[in-house]
């Protein structure tokens, strides 16, 4: 293990009692800190056997899983378990409690003094969007389901954990809230840089979050590289079925313009009107940028709105 390493599973795998086969074959892996890795592949696949074990909420039948360098079956469950952000698709929020009270759940039981929960309260709703005067005093079922998710992430980050385990937390939300979602996910994992392990069966969507994706199929990792690797070199037909990597339409949906733009053009060009992008736009939506647009470019933006680069015609066709 590397101090780069916030995740490393040597050779764990899974067989529950009375299966015919296991939900996960050995399987070695090392997650970087700091990074957006999520796992895909259809119902059934071990993705969230994967996850659950990373927390302990299932045993490996064999092979050790280190946390940050420690061996996890060495630490209690339940200390492991405040070490790390676990966001669901059922949000997991107590209805009879208030959401500051479901919030400050967790910093409670550690011990926090009473000032340091409420202004970690504070901080949390406000990095989730939802304004502390407003949403402190409600209830979950006064909210819509895409609060309940923010709040569901904001009760996960409250004592601080360095790693997040999501397992499908936007599959039960509408198309429209389920971008909002993605893009706050992404804005917060970059201000706060956790590491974060995220299960989808969606393809566009572990394409858009992920810095790196694992992809899986029957009980084994078919490829763990980032998203344009996998269209460039899927690693078997399994994977070039997944992603229909010969389809250059579809490529450009799952191609993020950070990874293309020319960021030597990174000046905007004061006599022009050029559209802009924020870095973590898909391919396809910068190119319909060029076509409305009047310039033969499109400038990208980080998220404190600096310029970062520039995609024309030409790095969409490299893509």
């Amino acid at each position: 293990m590397t101090e780069t390493d916030a995740i490393v599973m040597e050779g764990i795998s899974k067989t529950f009692k009375k299966a015919q086969k296991p939900s996960l074959y050995p399987t070695d892996l090392r997650i970087e800190s700091g990074s957006f890795v999520t796992i895909l592949g259809a119902s059934g696949c071990g993705k969230t056997t994967l996850l659950k074990m990373v927390n302990r909420l299932y045993e490996p039948s064999s092979g050790k899983i280190l946390i940050n360098g420690q061996d996890i079956a060495r630490i209690a469950p339940t200390k492991l378990r405040r070490q790390i952000g676990y966001v669901i698709q059922q949000t997991g929020l107590f209805r009879h409690m208030t959401i500051e009270q479901n919030v400050a759940m967790v910093p409670g039981i550690l011990g926090w003094d009473k000032e340091k929960i409420n202004r970690r309260i504070d901080d949390l709703l406000n990095l989730v969007g939802l304004s502390p005067s407003e949403f402190r005093k409600r209830y979950p079922g006064q909210l819509s389901g895409g609060q309940q998710q923010r709040i569901g992430l904001a009760r996960a980050m409250a004592a601080d954990p360095s790693i997040m385990l999501m397992d499908e937390p936007f599959g039960a939300i509408d198309a429209i809230n389920r971008a909002a979602l993605q893009d706050e996910i992404l804005r917060i994992q970059k201000q706060l840089h956790k590491t974060i392990l995220f299960v989808t069966h969606d393809i566009m969507e572990a394409m858009k979050l992920g810095d790196k994706v694992i992809v899986m199929n029957e009980g084994k990792v078919q490829q763990f590289a980032r998203p344009l690797d996998i269209l460039r070199h899927p690693a078997n037909e399994f994977v070039r079925d997944l992603v229909h990597s010969d389809d250059r339409l579809q490529r450009l949906a799952f191609v993020r313009a950070k990874d293309v733009m020319n960021t030597e053009a990174a000046v905007p060009d004061p006599d022009k009107e050029a559209p802009e992008a924020p870095e973590n736009s898909t391919l396809h939506e910068i190119l319909m940028l060029l076509l409305g647009g009047r310039t033969d470019y499109v400038q990208i933006k980080d998220e404190k709105n600096n310029p970062v680069g520039r995609v024309t015609l030409k790095e969409i066709r490299r893509a």
